[in-house]
């Protein structure tokens, strides 16, 4: 066998937050032709790839065993990574926390106790209301989307630039938001999907991640002929993949 690559109560506030714990990385079974049983990274998934002519019995056990050691090997990749988490201070129970993307705009959170999860916007950013049941998950997603908000307009602007100095294909919407999963998407529908969190990595990587979504609108897979038209517009698209890799998305 063979396996490769590809809460914390707040001492002034009165809420409670609860973290939610990592979620496992998801597999799948493919059969092959080959002599030797292997395991892959892609997509951020986990694919078991069994050789040829393998008992059930057999077909188990590689199983097992290929999941265990690779899991174990993405764990310790995840240590590794750089995480991140703007608003870790925040849930931690910090009740201000000055955030800067990385165009170098800044926003300011400033929390306090109330009646329900609720923001105002002042000139540096946001007021924001927490009640006793808010929950660590909740408060989290609700700063991401203040955020992304905020940002909505700039991004999407930025986004159709992009587009027509490469593609130049039809798109719908672009919308973004924070996914603890994915750094973005392109749908059916014609909508790109960006990760907030790009917005705190070089530039060069957010305009990788968004050419990878357009030149999705010209071949929805990843086949070779997928890469030839990342290429053909981002001739080092591999040096900026394998730097997205190195960082990873909070959970909570």
């Amino acid at each position: 066998m063979n396996i490769c690559r590809y809460c914390i109560p707040n001492l002034s506030l009165s809420f409670t937050l609860i973290p939610v714990s990592q979620k496992p990385f998801p597999h799948r079974i493919e059969q092959t032709k080959n002599k030797h049983s292997r395991a892959v990274f892609r997509e951020e998934t986990i694919v078991i790839r069994l050789a040829r002519n393998l008992s059930e019995q057999d077909q188990k056990k590689h199983v097992e065993d290929l999941l265990s050691r690779m899991t174990k090997q993405l764990i310790q990749e995840e240590v590794q990574r750089v995480r991140i988490h703007p608003f870790k201070a925040l849930l931690e129970g910090r009740e201000e926390e000055t955030i800067t993307l990385a165009n170098g705009t800044t926003y300011t959170f400033c929390l306090h106790p109330g009646k329900r999860l609720a923001s105002r916007r002042t000139k540096e950013g946001w007021r924001v209301s927490v009640s006793q049941q808010t929950r660590c998950p909740q408060l989290h997603r609700f700063l991401w989307k203040l955020l992304s908000d905020a940002e909505q307009e700039r991004t999407a602007a930025w986004v159709g630039a992009v587009n027509q100095e490469t593609f130049q294909v039809r798109i719908q919407h672009v919308r973004l938001r924070f996914a603890s999963s994915q750094w973005g998407s392109c749908s059916s529908r014609e909508v790109i999907m960006l990760n907030t969190a790009l917005l705190f990595l070089p530039p060069h990587l957010l305009r990788y991640v968004a050419i990878h979504e357009l030149a999705h609108r010209l071949c929805p897979n990843h086949s070779a002929a997928y890469w030839k038209r990342v290429e053909k517009v981002l001739p080092h698209y591999k040096q900026a993949r394998s730097e997205l890799h190195s960082y990873r998305l909070p959970t909570a």
